[in-house]
């Protein structure tokens, strides 16, 4: 009943700021980048938000929970990622007035095949990016509340369909500050009610050790940890789906105050979610699988009312990344393969319905995908961040910053980069044991650099 009445007030309020953001969208910019009005505090907060997903409140509990506390070094690569995308990449997207990645490779290389190729690979990134998040709720609502797996699914996939058709961007960013207020609160909360259960930090730390003493110091090694954080940072310095939402924000200025607002979220969050993952290894330490930590301290440890608010907080988090992709990756389909190449001469109306239709038919296509045994949560949306990382760093980071490169070596970085990711994922091995992001992210680069240098320099920038 009580879960009932939070899920109820919740939803109320996120069908509320949806319908606010859909009386302000009337062109296909304020769809896809609310218009670039965003200020500092709903810019900060959509973007913790769109980071703070499935592999968060899901994935990273469940690593804290089998990992301990070694996996919080993976942390600053992804602040790192941010201050790449924050001082290299917003401004000068900013500036050029594009409303997407792929819209932008046209320009700065004069291509449409290369906007064509980033447009393809944005939709097969994040095809797998929304398995992670549907996966998620599956067992979300399986642990907790005793459903059936796809239940969970469709009831994000209903919910998030329905606020991104609406608002857009504009209606999501103030849905995305409400949601990280919930997240913030919800974990916070809990953390004091577990380790009262432990008898505070230090019995914490003792019952850790006596499981295993690297939950309390180093269970991954160095390379490991560096494959994450470099995983996380790499594709944060190029992702779409951080990067439009820097795109929709005023200024420079803004996008810079923006990242300190992220930056207060996430401390909170990732520290809250590592305590909540050591607390639940401590409490539950042979779980048949680490993604059932969150759930199973909803339905068995926390009071109705505090688990319920977690619950909503676990579907907040999954929502808003979900939202984020089917906005993005529907631009990809509409605005840069649709209204390119088909319907050049398109209306505002006719971009708009297309934007809509596109996120309505990409949010179907991963539910097969979803509903099949899956490997841990996390590890699917590593998968992503390094195919993310691999096809883009090099064209817009070094893009932006280097006027060598032309059309050849965008083609070029991109289909070296996802090859190489893709090749190194499947083979399992990869030089040092290092993540199979090196090999992508290096291949792109060196490729990017190469054909640069090898073609002729062009006779103005």
């Amino acid at each position: 009943m009580i879960l009932s009445l939070v899920l109820v007030g919740y939803f109320a309020a996120v069908v509320t700021l949806a319908w606010l953001g859909y009386r302000r969208t009337r062109t296909e910019a304020d769809f896809i980048v609310a218009g670039r009005s965003l200020g500092a505090v709903l810019g900060g907060a959509t973007l913790a938000a769109t980071q703070i997903s499935a592999g968060t409140f899901v994935g990273t509990v469940g690593l804290h929970y089998l990992a301990g506390v070694s996996f919080v070094w993976a942390w600053p690569g992804a602040w790192l990622g941010w201050f790449v995308a924050a001082v290299f990449v917003a401004p000068k997207l900013q500036a050029s007035g594009v409303l997407t990645i792929p819209e932008y490779c046209e320009v700065r290389f004069g291509s449409r095949g290369v906007r064509a190729l980033a447009a393809s690979l944005i939709v097969v990134a994040y095809t797998v990016y929304l398995v992670a998040q549907y996966k998620a709720s599956g067992i979300l609502v399986s642990a907790v509340l005793g459903w059936p797996a796809w239940t969970g699914m469709a009831l994000v996939v209903a919910s998030t369909v329905v606020y991104s058709l609406l608002g857009g961007l504009h209606g999501s960013a103030r849905i995305d500050l409400f949601q990280s207020v919930v997240i913030a609160g919800g974990l916070v909360a809990a953390v004091p009610y577990l380790l009262s259960h432990l008898g505070g930090v230090e019995a914490l730390g003792r019952q850790l050790a006596q499981i295993d003493p690297r939950l309390t110091g180093w269970y991954y090694g160095w390379h490991e940890i560096l494959s994450f954080g470099a995983a996380f940072g790499l594709s944060l310095a190029a992702t779409p789906l951080e990067i439009t939402r820097f795109m929709a924000m005023r200024d420079a200025a803004t996008a810079r105050y923006a990242i300190g607002v992220a930056f207060v979220f996430q401390a909170v969050i990732g520290s809250a979610v590592m305590l909540v993952g050591l607390s639940m290894r401590a409490l539950f330490p042979n779980l048949p699988s680490p993604d059932l930590a969150s759930a199973v301290m909803m339905a068995h440890v926390l009071t109705p009312v505090a688990g319920s608010l977690l619950v909503v907080a676990a579907f907040s988090a999954i929502m808003s990344t979900v939202n984020a992709v089917l906005l993005v990756a529907g631009a990809s389909v509409a605005h840069d393969l649709w209204a390119r190449f088909l319907r050049p001469l398109a209306t505002e109306a006719e971009r708009l319905l297309a934007n809509r239709v596109a996120i309505a038919a990409l949010a179907l296509l991963p539910v097969w995908f979803a509903i099949r045994e899956v490997t841990l949560v996390q590890f699917i949306v590593l998968a992503q961040a390094n195919l993310t990382a691999s096809a883009f760093f090099a064209p817009v980071v070094i893009g932006l910053n280097w006027h060598r490169g032309r059309r050849a070596a965008a083609f070029a970085s991109m289909l070296a980069g996802t090859a190489a990711v893709v090749v190194t994922t499947r083979l399992g091995t990869t030089p040092l044991g290092l993540d199979p992001i090196f090999a992508g992210v290096g291949s792109s680069v060196l490729a990017f650099v190469a054909v640069s240098l090898a073609t002729p320099r062009p006779a103005q920038v």
